[in-house]
């Protein structure tokens, strides 16, 4: 039986993925010279300011204007005149979940794969004209900014800053207090890593300046507890309530440690379980987003007829804003989660099932051990039908 294919890290050059890990993620910032080089016109500047002009996608518009703390922001969907009526200088528009509707830009995301996919919340990509920018800020989850055309000096302070001190009455969340301890210049291909909470500032030098933003999801302690709570109440044993066979005597107005430490076991029972979390994160990460169809990629394929047509395909392709993962669990088998739902598989189909997920495109070559297994023919057909992966012939 085969194994899963073993992945590389091209992007991050001489440091490995276990480098990188220890030394900088979530830890100090990294800049890395020409980590994809030279860097392919995923999406073009027009084709991104066509994007700002669609009411289904999210895009804002910022404009520095003279003097001292003097910002606009506007939000999408803009016109054509919105940009023929703007100044030369000082500003810049960002469009927001570029990977849910860009192919080009989705399988960008294979050169993240250092990190989980899970982790991967979208790509935001920013064009601006000379000086444009959005001001000192922080991001309350990591980043890597790439530089995708033209140049932008990136200045930041090395320190994460925890606390909020906003700048008030602005229409943007600009800190109060920024000293830079850092100044690069990026070109294309360059990438800044940055973890959470550190201070920076990106201004453009000169025109047609472009910068794609992966911003990794971090979910808040009360996101979680509501996702749980919630999946709890949905899916709990009602018949489960509360005992105390072995109540001793106590004051009638106490409540003693005993009862709290039984209700603290009928908590975690409930929340707890690996099983449960396993099976809470997976569909919560892999949920689609509102703004995806994937109805729209679905193609109808009885599993007999995969085989013939993944034979003379190059690759299968997962689609813009389709979320995949996996949980392993004995013997080899995995519970594969694929937009929300669960489905758990053993044998080579579970292994298929990792090779799906740990890819954004994967290659026909991969492909080639699983298509003549059953199992493996009915997850790609369930998977096409579904929408979550297209052939790319």
């Amino acid at each position: 039986m085969p194994s899963p294919s073993k992945l590389s890290w091209p992007l991050l050059g001489k440091i490995s993925q276990k480098e990188f890990l220890a030394r900088y993620w979530q830890k100090r910032p990294l800049l890395m010279k020409r980590a994809i080089h030279p860097f392919p016109e995923v999406i073009s500047p027009e084709e991104l300011a066509g994007m700002t002009l669609d009411k289904e996608v999210e895009s804002r518009l910022i404009v520095q204007g003279p003097g001292k703390n003097n910002w606009q922001l506007k939000r999408g969907p803009f016109t054509s005149q919105t940009f023929k009526k703007l100044p030369k200088k000082k500003w810049t528009f960002l469009v927001n979940g570029v990977d849910r509707f860009v192919p080009s830009v989705h399988a960008l995301l294979d050169e993240f794969s250092f990190i989980p996919f899970w982790r991967v919340d979208d790509i935001m990509i920013s064009y601006a004209v000379d000086q444009g920018n959005v001001g000192a800020h922080v991001d309350n989850y990591d980043v890597f900014l790439v530089q995708a055309c033209g140049t932008r000096e990136w200045m930041i302070e090395d320190r994460p800053v925890m606390k909020d001190d906003f700048i008030p009455n602005l229409p943007i969340r600009l800190l109060k207090r920024f000293k830079p301890t850092h100044r690069w210049v990026l070109e294309p291909g360059d990438i800044l890593y940055l973890p959470p909470r550190i201070p920076h500032h990106g201004v453009a030098q000169g025109d047609r300046c472009m910068t794609i933003s992966v911003g990794c999801r971090a979910p808040s302690v009360n996101d979680i507890i509501n996702g749980v709570v919630t999946s709890a109440l949905a899916h709990g044993d009602e018949s489960i309530r509360y005992t105390d066979p072995n109540l001793a005597p106590q004051a009638p107005g106490e409540i003693a440690a005993g009862s709290i430490e039984r209700v603290k076991k009928i908590v975690e029972s409930a929340l707890v379980s690996d099983e449960f979390l396993g099976d809470w994160l997976g569909r919560y990460v892999t949920e689609s987003y509102s703004d995806v169809d994937l109805k729209s990629h679905a193609e109808k394929i009885a599993p007999g007829k995969v085989a013939s047509r993944i034979k003379h395909a190059a690759a299968l392709v997962r689609t813009e804003g389709a979320r995949l993962a996996f949980t392993r669990r004995s013997k080899g088998a995995v519970s594969f989660y694929v937009n929300g739902h669960r489905e758990d598989l053993s044998g080579k189909a579970a292994l298929l099932a990792q090779e799906l997920a740990n890819r954004i495109v994967v290659p026909a070559e991969i492909l080639r051990p699983y298509i003549a297994d059953k199992g493996c023919q009915a997850l790609i057909g369930s998977l096409l039908s579904a929408g979550a992966i297209v052939i790319d012939e």
